[in-house]
């Protein structure tokens, strides 16, 4: 019997305890939004109960790798999966596709299943929300720590290239937030 409250408290304890303060885009608030909005997307696209478990345990693990380093953390959210989840009742072909859905919020990544998709769009949810230029700041402050030092007409010119190519793949995503995210794209392409 998988004990998801365990697991969740347990991450939660973590993250809010050993994240860096300085991950202000990162930060456990991101953990806890991805975590919900992946909840409403599930709900809207009619995932069945076991699938919910995978997607909502994968939103809840899937920047716990920043608890070691900034790039390329992915991966070792995934190894953590690997030794905590099993404790908590998790069978390996569910380890193995939470650290499938984990691998899908990598920049470059392609989500395939419907519960990548998921993951991706709640994810990058907060592009298609009347939220999106405070989010966004946290971001750029973020980058700047961690030595990514953008002027500010680099990080608009960074952020359209990005929204150029990012897609939203689910059907509720599509329709709720697309609108609004190509909005704030033609927002920062007037401010060029």
């Amino acid at each position: 019997m998988v004990d998801f409250k365990g697991a969740k408290k347990y991450i939660i304890e973590r993250l809010e305890t050993e994240l860096s303060p300085n991950l202000y885009y990162h930060g456990i608030h991101h953990t806890m939004d991805v975590y919900e909005v992946s909840i409403k997307i599930a709900e809207l696209e009619d995932v069945p109960q076991e699938e919910k478990l995978i997607i909502n345990t994968a939103a809840l693990y899937h920047d716990a790798g920043f608890i070691f380093r900034y790039e390329h953390n992915e991966e070792l959210a995934v190894k953590m999966i690997e030794e905590v989840l099993p404790k908590f009742g998790y069978n390996e072909k569910q380890i193995k596709t939470i650290g499938d859905v984990i691998l899908t919020t990598r920049i470059k990544a392609r989500p395939i299943s419907l519960l990548e998709k998921i993951m991706s769009d709640a994810d990058y949810d907060y592009l298609g929300r009347s939220d999106v230029g405070e989010i966004a700041q946290t971001l750029h402050k973020e980058l700047g720590e961690y030595g990514f030092h953008l002027s500010e007409e680099d990080w608009n010119g960074l952020q359209i290239k990005f929204l150029k190519k990012h897609e939203y793949h689910t059907p509720s995503s599509l329709q709720l937030r697309r609108p609004s995210k190509l909005e704030y794209y033609h927002y920062l392409k007037s401010l060029k």
